[in-house]
């Protein structure tokens, strides 16, 4: 289990703390803030989330991300990243009553056109940009969980009596040797599995190592004639390549934009 934890404190010399938990394969996070609880969700393999929440009418969020190696995690309050060490935030904003005579239609149009013009715009396209280049490194990312699920089956297939299967786990077969044969079959399926945990989290290299290996297989496909194993190859190669250009693309595209205002 993963933690993080923030001591900070506003002008007026109050102090907050806030810890997050976060429960790795389970997906399971709690964030507590000065002792108490103010979330507690997840779901099961969820390596992303952003999570807003209320300190004494500051306005603070929890964002997990991931580097490819491990999670990142960073607290922002009220448009202030909070670093490691601390951190004075501002007041919170107190709402006044203020009397302002109505403005004449004349002196309202000016102000009015940049509010027309950003509706007039529709969605902010960089977000929407992003979005769907996420859905794309997802996509791809799932694929290693389908060819995980392949080699169950091939594995049942396997203790039948079969010898369908990826032509590298007939290779894994040999060097194991025909008493330990199935541990050639538990190791493909950890294996691809374990890419597809990582690379829905946007690992590049996950993408291009599961891409090599199974790109590999394929050409052993190949030389032996298995048009029905060449095309599953093929059509998961196409994703995984388009998953890795996608990634790239993402992390160019700035995310200002998707920041709430």
């Amino acid at each position: 289990m993963a933690t993080k934890r923030w001591d900070f404190r506003d002008e007026d010399l109050r102090r907050y703390s806030v810890e997050i938990e976060h429960r790795v394969l389970s997906g399971d996070r709690r964030i507590i803030v000065n002792g108490r609880e103010v979330f507690h969700g997840g779901k099961f393999f969820d390596t992303a989330g952003d999570h807003a929440f209320d300190i004494d009418g500051h306005s603070a969020r929890v964002r997990i991300g991931s580097n490819g190696f491990g999670y990142t995690y960073n607290l922002v309050v009220d448009g202030l990243a909070i670093p490691p060490e601390g951190a004075t935030i501002p007041r919170p904003p107190r709402s006044a009553v203020v009397d302002v005579a109505p403005a004449a239609a004349s002196d309202r149009a000016p102000a009015e056109q940049p509010v027309l013009a950003a509706l007039a715009g529709g969605p902010d396209q960089t977000a929407l940009k992003r979005v769907a280049l996420v859905r794309r490194v997802r996509s791809g990312g799932r694929w290693f969980y389908w060819i995980a699920g392949f080699s169950a089956v091939n594995f049942v297939f396997f203790f039948m009596g079969s010898s369908t299967g990826f032509a590298l786990q007939g290779i894994l077969e040999d060097v194991a040797g025909p008493s330990l044969a199935w541990t050639a079959h538990v190791a493909v399926i950890a294996f691809f599995a374990f890419l597809g945990v990582r690379a829905t989290a946007g690992a590049q290299w996950a993408f291009v190592l599961g891409g090599l290996v199974y790109t590999i297989d394929g050409l052993i496909l190949l030389l032996v004639g298995d048009w029905i194993g060449i095309v599953v190859h093929a059509i998961a190669l196409f994703a995984i390549v388009s998953a890795i250009i996608s990634l790239r693309q993402l992390r160019s595209t700035p995310v200002t934009s998707l920041s709430p205002s």
